[in-house]
């Protein structure tokens, strides 16, 4: 944030300057930003409680963990960049992995971020085309220093499909609004600044083709509200996930007949890990 000198304090310096024209004035001034580097690594890797995935476990209500890198570019119309994730789940398809590739890019208070994810499961059913890709769009404002909106947007036409049955592909459409406050306090440590906020997220899954979810319309609510801790690289994030599917339906979204308490209400405690390589050089 740029400082301005009011008029009182100029006066003051210029005051001060002609009575004492021999004292050196030792200028104030604000340190640039620092400049990115054109190339960088991001890396970072997470154990939770439950992997909770828009509302609904993918580890059955167990512990589960995760961990990613990514390859970031800055160029003239913003970070390019490309990465892959895996991440531990209990289904029958195996261990998920993710792979994505997007730019961001932010202008003053308003940043962007547009991308393609896929999502990949080794060991998915023959009778069902698990693997999915979506694209997406996520802004956000800074209202203020602390306060943050945010909207997202992802879309498939790929989020499931039956074996070789023509026309049962199952499109998606996910729709989330999300907000950021950074808590007013913080405590010096050993190891830097101990910070806090609180976050929380409203979505909706618009879910066609139906009927290839085994009965009953799937399209769903979901939201989430908590409260992280941040240590340097460390986040340590305290969270409330619930959506408004019904046990029934919880069943048909997942395909999973012990699937009825998956989509309920939960408590996830996930602690992360998330760094650049330019951090660990410096």
């Amino acid at each position: 944030m740029k400082k301005i000198l009011g008029a009182g304090a100029a006066l003051a310096l210029m005051a001060g300057t002609a009575f004492a024209a021999d004292v050196p004035v030792k200028a104030y001034y604000k340190a640039p930003p620092p400049v990115a580097p054109v190339w960088d690594v991001a890396v970072g890797a997470w154990v939770a409680s439950d992997y909770n995935f828009r509302g609904v476990s993918q580890s059955n209500r167990h512990a589960s963990a995760g961990a990613y890198f990514e390859l970031q570019l800055n160029t003239g119309i913003g970070q390019v960049y490309a990465g892959v994730a895996g991440n531990a789940i209990n289904l029958n398809t195996g261990t998920e992995m993710d792979f994505y590739a997007g730019v961001r890019n932010t202008w003053g208070k308003f940043s962007l971020d547009v991308g393609y994810w896929y999502y990949w499961y080794p060991k998915e059913q023959p009778a069902f085309d698990t693997d999915f890709w979506e694209v997406y769009v996520k802004a956000s404002y800074a209202v203020t220093d602390a306060f943050t909106l945010g909207a997202s947007v992802f879309y498939t036409p790929d989020l499931l499909h039956l074996g070789h049955v023509a026309g049962s592909d199952v499109g998606g459409l996910y729709v989330e609004a999300n907000a950021k406050y950074v808590l007013p306090f913080s405590s010096p440590t050993s190891y830097g600044p101990l910070g806090s906020y609180v976050s929380g997220a409203v979505g909706y899954w618009d879910i066609d083709n139906p009927n290839n979810f085994f009965g009953g319309n799937v399209s769903y609510v979901y939201w989430n509200a908590g409260i992280a801790f941040t240590l340097n690289a460390l986040t340590l994030d305290l969270r409330y996930h619930d959506t408004d599917l019904s046990p029934t339906e919880c069943v048909a979204f997942t395909g999973f007949a012990a699937a009825n308490r998956w989509c309920s209400g939960t408590f996830v405690a996930k602690l992360s890990f998330d760094t650049l390589l330019s951090k660990i050089k410096n």
